[in-house]
């Protein structure tokens, strides 16, 4: 359905309902409309059966809340006719100002636009005087976000063929004249077969050639460096920065530019300088550099993402084209056959997809097509507690040399001197025109902390008046803001540090922390390695001789996962010592 069909308000003497024990209204029964009902197949009079246990709202059996915020829930649901399970968002319409409300109202338009197999699905529209239900797919894997806290990194052939579909669906919009403008890894929901859907176009909008968008919203770490500036931007440019993001995220496992406030990520995003992990392919890297890039103009365009050496690996024969939306088949007889027998006339099921209204009717005629492979899966395979042996983080077989594009520096530099080994010279020859600054060690664990792991980042918007317009959105944030949510510097090095996701987590336990410390250093004195110890729970790692072209270095820390309940030893490759 691609209509911009306005919402239809719903009078308060059909829709209002009696509370449930969760505080969600409950529709009264529907009035049996057909003596054809099948006493065997689900009919709309059936939900008069549902008990004060079971609260519900229209057709849907509502069974536990599976997201929550300021003025909105996430039910999980299920659609009681044809025994799909649905999200449904509920919004508290009291709870909003007119700037949120319109804001809410143009999101569902633009749903209503969209027939994409990587985008949620809007189903049906229920409105009441004082509450909101937008009745959607479910996508029963979860965010990528969850999943890269609980799987790590992707392998390069995995990431690119959930990127094919995040940009087939991004481009799917702009041709829609429509930018989501909150592209990241939280936004991105996996169904039961590991398929992206993008959801949440709250702050999406349309754009028109040669009218300019200025607001600045969206998660600050997916943010393009235009945003940052104040300025005022075309509308298709800020996504693909974010999709730059969201495959450096991807394949890393952790975010190309963060910082423990806005004004350092600001810093260093404007900077536009972001490392390039060693393991990561040169063609990889290559479509980074088309997609970071600092002039919005010279950004690459949809045509040319969409022709990429790393878009098209492996799919010579399938080229990723833009995508075709298909006629939409509104006259299936089995389907409205089916609906017959439920209580539904086939005038009805006609009248209602015809006029594109997103009622009762043509909710259980889309959901009657879904796939019957689209089956849910359980939440807690998502939830951060085990690993997928199907997708085990992929670990390089050697060390290598970390490497670093020709306009990105460290961002690890070495804090200590050490014999640098004599092959490392041919692997950086062509970076010795940007040399890295030397930093003290709190500054390498700042940047250890924002660039070694994943947390979950909160959307906002600022929108500028006539007076600023010229002003940047940023510096107006306080310099000691903290924008992650961890905790402040001081005292850090007190306990292990608490992370969502680690870049390369070795090892596992249930042993305190300071045991595992003592544990690490008497594994380390038997293998005759040398270290320091940089904080409580970092140490800096040595073994074997320059001279013989055998020196290893790396850093082992101690961290706490609470998701897995447990401490973790964290490794990573150190860099060259000078």
């Amino acid at each position: 359905m691609s209509g911009r069909t306005p919402l239809t308000p719903v009078s308060e003497s059909e829709s209002v309902q009696p509370k449930s024990s969760d505080g969600l209204p409950e529709p009264p029964a529907p009035p049996i409309k057909s003596s054809s009902c099948h006493s065997l197949v689900p009919c709309r009079s059936s939900v008069a059966a549902v008990t004060d246990e079971q609260p519900h709202v229209g057709n849907y059996r509502l069974l536990k809340t599976i997201g929550k915020g300021n003025f909105a829930k996430v039910k999980l649901a299920k659609h009681t006719l044809t025994g799909r399970e649905v999200a449904i968002k509920i919004i508290d319409k009291t709870q909003l100002n007119p700037t949120s409300m319109q804001k809410l109202f143009r999101e569902v338009s633009v749903m209503k636009m969209l027939n994409h197999p990587n985008i949620v699905k809007l189903f049906e529209v229920i409105e009441t005087e004082k509450t909101l239900y937008l009745v959607m797919e479910y996508a029963s894997g979860g965010e990528v976000f969850d999943y890269l806290v609980a799987h790590g990194r992707m392998k390069e052939k995995e990431a690119r063929a959930k990127f094919r579909q995040i940009v087939s669906a991004v481009e799917y919009c702009h041709q829609k004249r429509i930018v989501h403008r909150d592209l990241k890894a939280e936004n991105l929901l996996l169904d039961a077969d590991m398929n992206i859907k993008i959801a949440d176009f709250g702050f999406s909008n349309e754009f028109r050639l040669g009218s300019k968008l200025d607001t600045f919203c969206g998660s600050p770490p997916y943010a393009a460096p235009e945003l940052f500036q104040g300025k005022k931007y075309d509308g298709p440019e800020v996504d693909i920065w974010s999709l730059g993001v969201i495959l450096y995220t991807l394949v890393s496992g952790s975010l190309p530019f963060d910082g423990q406030n806005l004004k350092e990520l600001r810093e260093r995003v404007l900077r536009g300088k972001y490392r390039i992990p060693f393991y990561m392919s040169t063609d990889c890297e290559n479509l980074l550099k088309k997609l970071l890039v600092l002039n919005p103009g010279k950004r690459g365009s949809m045509p040319q993402i969409m022709k990429d050496r790393w878009m098209n690996a492996g799919h010579e024969e399938a080229e990723l084209k833009p995508f075709s939306e298909p006629e939409q088949d509104f006259s299936d007889l089995k389907r409205i056959e089916l609906m017959e027998t439920m209580g539904f006339s086939q005038n009805e099921v006609k009248k209602a997809l015809d006029g594109q209204k997103y009622n009762e009717a043509t909710a259980t005629y889309l959901l009657l097509g879904m796939k019957s492979s689209e089956r849910a899966r359980p939440i807690s395979d998502f939830n951060g507690s085990s690993r997928s042996p199907a997708h085990p983080r992929s670990v390089a077989p050697t060390q290598k040399q970390r490497r670093f594009s020709d306009h990105v520096a460290p961002s690890i530099p070495p804090p200590v001197s050490y014999t640098k080994r004599s092959h490392a010279n041919s692997v950086d020859s062509e970076k010795k025109d940007e040399p890295a600054s030397p930093m003290g060690a709190q500054d390498r664990r700042k940047s250890s902390t924002a660039s070694g792991s994943i947390i979950r980042r909160n959307t906002y918007v600022y929108e500028r008046n006539s007076t600023d317009r010229h002003s940047a959105v940023i510096p107006s944030v306080k310099d000691n803001r903290s924008f992650s949510g961890e905790p402040k510097e001081e005292g850090r090095e007190s306990k292990p540090r608490s992370l969502r996701f680690t870049w390369s987590m070795k090892t596992t336990s249930s042993m305190e922390a300071g045991d595992m410390m003592k544990e690490i250093r008497r594994v380390l004195d038997a293998n005759n390695c040398d270290y320091e110890q940089r904080e409580r729970y970092l140490l800096f790692c040595v073994h074997g001789d320059a001279r013989q072209d055998s020196l290893v270095q790396w850093e082992m820390e101690v961290c706490k996962l609470p998701r897995l309940h447990s401490t973790a030893c964290a490794l990573s490759e150190s860099p060259e010592r000078p």
